[in-house]
């Protein structure tokens, strides 16, 4: 009886607690996710991945800085997604932002609009063809023959500069444009640019009942920002300006927009728009004209490729209700026969520190738990005047700086598809990421109101910030560790776009909701930076913090079973108490466990997760092996078990696991009997295997909620990244080709979403970013000294392959022929030193346990040193293990594997 008793209390918890969750995820009305489809699956695949000719200009590269805004600069050749003042609700489109050039030869003049567009705009026409290429953050764009007589190229990019905050979190576009004249003669380019400032901002209509936890009562619909009003627009002005040698034009508010309530839309008061001055140029401006009308504003440029000379008198720009207004500065020079010029433009944005008054200002304007509202770049400058001298006094260096994270992956030999979705999938570090004045981060997550700081998705869109930025990935999860709650569960939300954020020594605004991998997925990617970087004292800090979450896990375990219950990140869809997902991340965060208490020698801990991790792998199998694959679930004594339910996230702790390097939760033999299932029964029966995440096999199609069937960010890394794992290569492969082109074809890019191909700046895009360890069969573990490599050679042509982690970068390359094999290392960062004492090589499609060791010369990590592991070449290097099964599903056979205890 008392075990009923019991039994039947952890299912009100679990209930109680699912039911809190519900209320609180999406933040009310927030569900914009659940677009549908179209059936938009299918289609073309022959793309110049790297030269995109005439692509849809839905979404382009952002361009801006980090936590700062971003405007997207389209394949379309206008700018698109404005997030100069909003990121998470962008404006889609802009009518009067593009570039314009004006031709003079011996012969004609010719003038057009540098946009892709048949119809005719202030009396401009646009051009017929535009190749673009985009890599985010740098934009090129060309126009073939569009001109005759002239070949003219649009060169842009802001700058992301790993491991360097301050200059990667500034408001400045950088655009060159190269000019070339086949006959010589006169060309001007113009740049014109819509007023922005005030427009797109979100305000409640009342802050009233604005304090306190954002997850209490009747909160939601008030706190969701995509359910707000606009704020009513301002009226802006505009004059002739200039700063150094960058001559244009101001847009200006007449004094800073005080928002109604403090939160991290951008209040962008000031706007520059700019042109170098020299002495080959000419540089005119067009302060302000209305956008909404055709008039003569134009006239004088298309005739003599300049504006009016005006006086410096300040210019009425935008008057609600009235006029929307644009400016525009144009550059003029002369070229020689064959003669190539580059002319230089910048478009800058400011607004200033948004400072609370915590005597004065009522508690409903701000959060009260400590952060604040500033931004990154206000600790360095305080002026528009001073961002432009700054950004064009290191535009070069910028330039380089922010090439140099991309050569190693364009100077590989992987194909150019993957060489452009790698680079393009750490876009949201723009779209996404809250960086404010005092370092704190969190990840606005997508169409969830404002909700920011989402640990479960956190698990999947990481990896470039933790690579790259560490500083800016380790602050979020230590405001995540510093928000514990008192049970020991990480939280799900740190912070809210539209609300207010956390702080370590303070508190958040999204306290009491959790899912099992918040606090499984925290406890990972603490370990596996500490393993990365040997950072002892980083682990040490959080230990006690592990603990903790470990035995909140579980305590979430009824009488007799070993499987924490309850909700995780799939919470869209019904399912039984007992979950595939939920137990196979449970076993991943044993594994880490582990090492934390190894590192602290905590030999009772240790042993305890050791033995939990036994019990809990018995468990997963008896309870929902089914001979082919993981069940979806079931219920807690293993009854109503869901055979008829096959799930894309069943494997996901054993990739995780097996990426970090601590070894199968999932016996290789049952992953890959999981994996053919899911190809035979889902995958080869979805256009572009764009699958459904539970797929009903007795109805033969997936089941998921309409606008939410697929989730790709997360079939890409727990069936993508898990099939390379075992050996199935070229499905990886493919699956990850796919994924892309459901958003590539529509323009999609650089705006994807998680629940289905449809357009949302969703957080999780960056998933990518595992892939280079991934393919290279590579890891890093420095407090062991110990480098993973196991790498796949087929044929007889070299093999190259880029390797990124927080403290060195190093490119890999492999010469059949000679069997040669080098390890160079390519770039450092920090003081702290790397030794190589070991590799390790875990072959695809092997047990983990069978890997191979090889202890070499102690090699320490220093820029431009050569690592030989040729002498190693046949304990590394492997074939591919397993034939490619999704393009013959169904000549393949299930297969099948009994369990015996």
């Amino acid at each position: 009886m008392k075990n009923r008793i019991l039994l039947v209390l952890c299912l009100l918890s679990f209930y109680l607690s699912s039911e809190a969750q519900k209320d609180n995820y999406g933040a009310g009305a927030a569900n914009v996710r659940f677009i549908p489809s179209k059936g938009l699956l299918g289609g073309r695949t022959d793309f110049d991945y790297l030269k995109l000719e005439n692509h849809p200009g839905n979404s382009g590269v952002p361009l801006g800085g980090i936590g700062v805004g971003n405007v997207e600069f389209a394949p379309d050749g206008r700018f698109a997604r404005i997030g100069l003042n909003n990121i998470h609700l962008p404006i889609r489109k802009s009518t009067a932002s593009f570039f314009s050039l004006w031709y003079k030869g011996a012969k004609e003049t010719a003038v057009v609009r540098l946009v892709r567009d048949s119809l005719p705009q202030y009396g401009l026409l646009g051009v017929e063809d535009i190749y673009y290429t985009g890599l985010f953050p740098r934009v090129e764009m060309d126009f073939g023959n569009s001109i005759p007589g002239i070949n003219a190229t649009i060169r842009a990019f802001s700058p992301l500069i790993p491991h360097d905050v301050k200059n990667s979190s500034l408001p400045v576009v950088f655009f060159d444009v190269d000019l070339v004249s086949q006959e010589g003669g006169e060309v001007s380019i113009a740049f014109s640019w819509e007023d922005f400032i005030g427009r797109g901002i979100k305000e409640p209509d009342d802050i009233k009942g604005m304090d306190g936890q954002l997850f209490g009562q009747e909160r939601n619909s008030l706190c969701n920002g995509e359910a707000w009003p606009e704020r009513p627009l301002e009226q802006t002005y505009s004059e002739s300006w200039s700063c150094g040698k960058m001559q244009g034009i101001r847009q200006f508010a007449s004094g800073p927009l005080k928002p109604k309530r403090a939160n991290f839309q951008n209040y962008v008061n000031e706007v520059a728009v700019l042109a170098e001055s020299r002495e080959d140029v000419e540089v005119s401006v067009l302060p302000s004209f209305n956008i909404k009308e055709t008039h003569e504003a134009w006239d004088l440029f298309k005739q003599e490729g300049r504006f009016e000379d005006i006086s410096k008198d300040v210019s009425l720009l935008s008057i609600p209700g009235k006029q929307m207004g644009g400016s525009a500065v144009a550059l003029k020079t002369k070229l020689k026969a064959k003669e190539k010029k580059t002319v230089r433009f910048m478009l800058v944005w400011f607004y200033p520190e948004m400072m609370i008054d915590r005597e004065n200002d009522p508690l409903e304007y701000y959060w009260v738990g400590g952060s604040d509202y500033g931004r990154y770049f206000h600790n360095y400058f305080n002026r528009l005047e001073q961002l432009v001298d700054y950004g064009y006094g290191n535009r070069e260096r910028f330039r380089e700086k922010t090439t140099e994270w991309q050569l190693p992956v364009l100077n590989s030999t992987m194909p150019d598809w993957y060489k452009f979705k790698l680079i393009n999938s750490g876009y949201v570090i723009y779209t996404n990421m809250i960086l404010n004045k005092k370092g704190d981060v969190t990840v606005n997550e997508g169409g969830m109101g404002g909700l920011a700081g989402t640990m479960d998705q956190r698990i999947s869109s990481h990896p470039f910030y933790q690579k790259f930025f560490t500083q800016l990935d380790r602050s979020e999860m230590m405001i995540f560790a510093d928000a514990q709650q008192s049970k020991g569960n990480i939280t799900h939300f740190i912070g809210h776009y539209y609300f207010g954020m956390g702080t370590v020594g303070g508190r958040i605004p999204t306290e009491d909701g959790w899912m099992i991998d918040n606090t499984g997925g925290w406890i990972i990617q603490l370990v596996k930076d500490y393993e990365q970087t040997g950072d002892f004292h980083y682990l040490s800090r959080y230990a006690g913090r592990v603990y903790n979450g470990m035995d909140f896990l579980k305590s979430l375990m009824p009488e007799g079973l070993n499987i924490p219950i309850g909700g995780t990140t799939y919470d869209d869809f019904t399912h039984p108490p007992v979950y595939s997902y939920g137990a196979s991340i449970y076993l991943a965060t044993l594994r880490a466990a582990q090492v934390v208490a190894q590192a602290m020698k905590d030999t009772v801990r240790e042993n305890e997760y050791k033995e939990q991790f036994d019990k809990t792998q018995k468990d997963m199998i008896r309870l929902l092996w089914n001979g082919r694959f993981f069940s979806y679930g079931c219920e807690l004594d293993g009854s109503g078990r869901k055979d008829n339910l096959l799930f894309t996230g069943q494997l996901g702790g054993q990739f995780v696991s097996r990426y970090c390097g601590w070894g199968d939760v999932i016996p290789m033999e049952m992953t890959k009997a999981s994996l053919v299932s899911q190809f035979k029964i889902s995958l080869s029966k979805t256009p572009d295997y764009y699958a459904n995440k539970v797929w009903d096999i007795t109805l033969n199609r997936g089941i998921d909620n309409r606008g939410s069937q697929c989730w790709p960010f997360y079939l890409e890394s727990y069936t993508g990244y898990t099939a390379w794992q075992a050996g199935y290569c070229q499905d990886a492969l493919d699956i990850m080709k796919h994924i892309q082109l459901v958003h590539l074809r529509q323009g999609w890019t650089w705006c994807q979403n998680l629940w289905n191909p449809a357009e949302l700046s969703y957080m999780s895009a960056p998933v990518v970013w595992f892939s280079t360890d991934v393919l290279a069969g590579a890891g890093l573990n420095v407090p062991r000294q110990e480098l993973r490599l196991a790498p796949i050679v087929e044929g007889k042509d070299k093999v190259v392959l880029p390797l990124y982690y927080p403290t060195f970068w190093a490119t890999l390359s492999l010469d059949p022929i000679r069997k040669k094999a080098l390890l160079e290392i390519t770039k450092t960062f920090g003081d702290d030193e790397v030794v190589l004492s070991k590799i390790v090589s875990v072959p695809n499609g092997v047990a983990a346990e069978h890997k191979r060791e090889i202890a070499i010369p102690a090699f320490t990590v220093e820029k431009g040193k050569m690592l030989d592991l040729s002498p190693y070449w046949d304990q590394i290097v492997q074939r591919n293990t397993e034939k490619s099964i999704l393009p013959r599903a169904d000549e393949v056979d299930f297969l099948m594997l009994d369990y015996k205890e």
